[in-house]
């Protein structure tokens, strides 16, 4: 054979080696290409009928798989490119296994209704989802809302909404659902060999009781492969997008509250309660006219009406009270004080114990059914006994009491006697009516004692 023949062989063996690897590279490429895509084709199948918008997410899932992986962030304790590092609240790392993300939150906010179109914004801009929203507005505003966002935007789509107010509950769940991912495919793939075996059976059936056994079985087989498939689905379009439960509510209405500081001083003398407020000390001999200052402020948040002053231990109620600002009838309004005073004879035997009570009401004047609290602050009182001997006024006064207390006996004992003055008058009757109407034979008895009188005085 000629040198340039076998040159020719050659070189036509070597362009065929180069071609054959060319498109053994093709191949491979092709295979790598589509098993990128599979994940984007599974889950835009795994879309729900009925929610065109969701489409766009799933679609742009695959299209950023490959810049989750550079944005991801990095574990907790990593540092940056300036070597900084920081706490992370909430970690994503992807390992190739199926996770289920879903946050919840409430969120305390100002203005519910604008708070609502920010976190709608807020979602919009990740390219996520409403899929739910619930509001009501009594007894406090209060919305309620349903996001779904890619699983790499999760930790941004929280940091958002958390954003919007204060935050008052927060929760995060993580659930790997792998290993039943893998499971209900595996059962999925058993189901739909059973199917198809069933289904030649059927087609190579030559009699009816043949087919009415085979038909039942075949039924069941599709129900139970469906119901796999819809479970699948599920948790594929969970996997695919992330959760979140928002909670927006409007700021606590405050409680209305009734109290009151209550003060009581006093002063020795009786002239009209010019020094009151007075001091909270007093010491005193017995007897001496004793001033009782009362003061009332209202801090509390709401007006009082139809108020009441009293002193248990020195005997003194709302008759004893002289009012110097304001009116025991009120209203006594937030902020406002009602002043007043009590007269009285300092006695041995006698210690304040004041006492307040009074209505709540409304700015409309309604009573409310709330309690009012009071804060009291008692003076120190002290009271020397006279040990002195008696005067002669002193003699007066008690003779004078004691003539008072018997006429108040007298004045008793004739109340309890009135009821029963008709007795001596009934007996008195009784007694003279029984002699008028006295037996016949009792006066023919004593006729006839006078007749044998009158005979034996005879001849």
């Amino acid at each position: 054979m000629p040198r340039w023949t076998r040159l020719a062989i050659v070189t036509l063996l070597l362009a065929s080696a180069a071609l054959i690897g060319c498109g053994a590279g093709d191949d491979s490429e092709s295979e790598l290409d589509f098993a990128a895509a599979a994940p984007a084709a599974t889950a835009a199948r795994a879309a729900p009928v009925g929610a065109p918008t969701a489409a766009p997410v799933a679609a742009a899932a695959a299209g950023r798989a490959s810049s989750a992986a550079e944005s991801a962030p990095r574990p907790a304790g990593t540092g940056g490119a300036d070597g900084q590092t920081g706490p992370v609240a909430f970690q994503q790392v992807d390992a190739g296994r199926s996770i289920i993300f879903v946050g919840s939150m409430r969120v305390e906010v100002e203005d519910v209704g604008r708070a609502t179109q920010q976190a709608q914004v807020a979602i919009a801009g990740l390219g996520g989802l409403l899929f739910g929203q619930h509001t009501t507005s009594e007894p406090v505003a209060r919305t309620e809302l349903t996001f779904k966002v890619l699983p790499q935007d999760f930790q941004e789509a929280m940091r958002r909404l958390e954003a919007l107010g204060e935050l008052k509950s927060q929760q995060i769940s993580a659930d790997d659902v792998t290993e039943r991912v893998v499971d209900l495919e595996s059962r999925i793939i058993t189901a739909r060999a059973s199917v198809e075996r069933l289904r030649n059976f059927l087609q190579n059936a030559t009699d009816l009781e043949a087919v009415a056994q085979l038909e039942p079985q075949l039924l069941s087989r599709e129900t139970d492969l469906e119901r796999l498939r819809g479970q699948l689905r599920t948790i594929q379009d969970q996997v695919a997008l992330a959760t979140i439960f928002l909670t927006l509510v409007g700021p606590e209405p405050e409680m209305p509250e009734a109290r009151v500081e209550f003060s009581e001083t006093a002063y020795a003398g009786d002239d009209g309660g010019e020094r009151c407020p007075a001091d909270d000390d007093l010491a005193v001999d017995e007897g001496e006219p004793v001033t009782i200052c009362v003061a009332a402020e209202n801090a509390g948040t709401v007006a009082l009406t139809d108020i009441a002053i009293r002193d248990f231990g020195l005997d003194l109620d709302d008759d004893d009270f002289v009012a110097l600002e304001g009116s025991l009838a009120g209203p006594l309004r937030p902020g406002e004080r009602l002043l007043g005073y009590f007269r009285t004879e300092a006695l041995v035997d006698r210690w304040p114990e004041p006492g307040f009570s009074a209505v709540a009401v409304d700015a409309d004047g309604e009573p409310l059914r709330i309690p009012v609290h009071v804060d009291y602050d008692v003076f120190d009182y002290r009271v020397a006994p006279d040990d002195s001997l008696p005067t002669f006024v002193d003699g007066l006064r008690a003779s004078w009491g004691a003539v008072l207390t018997l006429a108040q006996l007298g004045v008793l004992a004739l109340g309890l006697a009135i009821p029963f003055l008709w007795v001596a008058p009934l007996a008195l009757g009784l007694i003279w009516l029984g002699r008028r109407l006295s037996p016949p034979a009792r006066r023919r008895a004593a006729r006839h004692a006078e007749d044998e009188g009158a005979g034996r005085d005879g001849p």
